[in-house]
């Protein structure tokens, strides 16, 4: 047996059964092995950034480990922007890394420290160096992957692929402990439960590391003995979503009613989510003097943005199982407070809005067409874009968590795509959403043609300004000539007809109902040109540019 026949037989081993990857001459020979010998699907994307990009899609939607594969170079150093998102999002992700020959220092492929750029972009690597540590690598590798730490990148240098194992019944063996779940401190848990008690407006934020943990019912029943209404960051949205108190998203993003309810609470359990500037609305929700109650099981996530009241490093889900159980034993349900409730109702009550469509459609306009007419109870969501995106973000909902993406991890456009092809492949026979702006679809359009090869069920809206919006509109305010930021696209239903999909186009608000066709559609790709007014801003978008810049 050879190196990289022991490596597919340990990704075949734990599970890893789709392969998203470009081929090149450094990983060929693991994508035909993992394919023939073990009946991996083989996903073929058109650029490298794609394939990683799937593959935490994948991982997203089904719950189970993504795997992706690269060849040596200029094919690494392709999949950096979308490694690193899936660092910042923590997927659980196996990078299969061609790499040039160690006995062949003068390969121009090999002029890139993969090893360093690894280091760089995930903090998670192994080079295979010889035979003799095959083990030592899969074991390296499946310790990151199996406590969803993030990515983990394999690097594999083609010489010692290919060379024969020196025990002839080598068979993988599983060579790192299971992920133990990390409960609270009795001590915390009872400090916790101290201020719960005396509390008079009691809230919960639940963020990344909620979702991530499956602490949902947890946190239901937490919020259902408080009396008290959730919110989530972006990250989280749709988590608790059939809640009688789910608020929605907090921050700038999201709904003022959020923002405003965990601004005037005076106890607050955190769960899983890192407080940071845009799910606390540049602070407004730590004012008051709140106490914080804190749990994440990243001891460096407490106290950068807040000081807390008690900081819990331990797992979501069984942290607050022991706060839930504790209360129960100590403390009488409360009723949720009338006021809130009727507020929530209100809220979601529909709203006479008033629309700029100028010579095209107002975005907020079609985003609340499209909120209308997608399913209300199985829809999955990707989104991207820059302004694009800050618009379906306060309109449009999911029913869970695990049905909603966002490919801003990384503050990057052009991610989305590939993740809901990803979600696909995770959700087979399920149609995925994916909405965009112009610019970002077009930064990795080759591989809507992956979706068309495959017959994916994949309807994509481009919410097209001709133009990257939100940059056109930071020109704007700043006085400068907003002409630098048009970028006039092609006619994408006509191009999406030349892929060998189904195209549509809104042109005015009369057309909205080509999206209603668009949805009806059942089988294989689909995509709606929706024609914006790219002069609409939203009315957080300039607050947001000016803290980034």
């Amino acid at each position: 047996m050879k190196a990289f026949q022991a490596v597919t037989d340990a990704m075949a081993a734990e599970g890893l059964d789709h392969m998203f990857a470009v081929m090149g001459d450094a990983n060929q020979d693991l994508i035909v092995d993992l394919g023939e010998r073990h009946g991996a699907r083989f996903v073929h994307t058109h650029h490298e950034s794609s394939a990683v990009g799937m593959a935490d899609g994948y991982a997203r939607f089904s719950g189970k480990p993504g795997l992706a594969s690269v060849t040596q170079g200029p094919g690494y150093t392709n999949a950096t922007t979308s490694l690193v998102a899936a660092r910042l999002h923590r997927t659980p992700l196996m990078l299969l890394a061609g790499h040039a020959s160690l006995r062949d220092p003068y390969n121009p492929q090999g002029m890139v420290d993969q090893q360093a750029l690894a280091r760089l972009t995930t903090e998670a690597t192994v080079r295979l160096e010889s035979v003799h540590n095959v083990d030592y690598c899969l074991g390296e590798a499946f310790r990151q992957i199996k406590v969803r730490k993030g990515p983990f990148i394999l690097n594999l240098p083609q010489d010692v692929q290919q060379t024969e194992l020196p025990d002839p019944d080598w068979t993988y063996r599983p060579m790192y402990a299971p992920n133990t779940l990390q409960p609270p401190r009795a001590q915390d848990v009872e400090e916790t439960v101290r201020l719960l008690a005396s509390a008079r407006r009691p809230t919960i934020l639940c963020g990344l590391g909620a979702r991530n943990s499956g602490a949902e019912p947890e946190v239901r029943r937490l919020a259902e003995h408080l009396g008290a209404p959730v919110g989530v960051s972006i990250l989280a949205a749709g988590f608790c979503a059939d809640h009688p108190l789910y608020m929605g998203i907090s921050g700038g993003l999201g709904s003022r009613l959020t923002v405003e309810t965990l601004a005037e609470s005076d106890v607050m359990v955190v769960v899983g989510a890192s407080l940071n500037e845009w799910t606390t609305d540049f602070g407004a929700i730590l004012a008051n003097g709140k106490k914080i109650i804190q749990i994440d099981d990243r001891p460096e996530a407490f106290g950068w943005f807040a000081r807390v009241a008690v900081g819990m490093t331990a797992d979501a889900g069984k942290a607050v199982a022991a706060l839930a159980d504790r209360l129960a034993e100590t403390v009488d349900p409360r009723r949720p407070d009338p006021g809130l409730v009727q507020k929530l109702q209100d809220d979601r009550k529909p709203k006479t809005l008033q629309y700029n469509d100028g010579d095209a459609t107002d975005p907020c306009r079609a985003v609340r067409h499209l909120e209308d007419a997608l399913p209300k109870d199985d829809r999955i969501l990707v989104l991207d874009g820059g302004h694009a995106a800050m618009v379906c973000l306060k309109i449009l909902t999911v029913p869970r968590a695990e049905n909603w993406a966002l490919g801003w991890d990384f503050g990057a456009i052009g991610q989305g795509l590939s993740l809901a092809i990803g979600a696909c492949f995770a959700r087979p026979g399920q149609r995925v959403t994916h909405t965009t702006g112009d610019a970002s679809f077009m930064m990795n359009v080759a591989d809507f043609h992956t979706a068309v090869r495959h017959e994916l069920p994949l309807t994509v809206i481009v919410f097209n300004d001709n133009a990257v919006g939100q940059e056109k509109h930071d020109l704007v305010h700043k006085n400068l000539n907003a002409s630098y930021a048009d970028m006039p696209e092609p006619d994408f239903a006509k191009l999406a007809a030349g892929f060998g999909a189904k195209g549509f186009t809104v042109r005015k608000p009369d057309d909205l109902g080509e999206i209603d066709r668009a949805l009806a559609v059942e089988n294989g790709p689909v995509l709606v040109d929706v024609r914006i007014n790219g002069d609409v801003e939203l009315a957080a978008s300039w607050e947001i540019a000016k803290h980034l810049s």
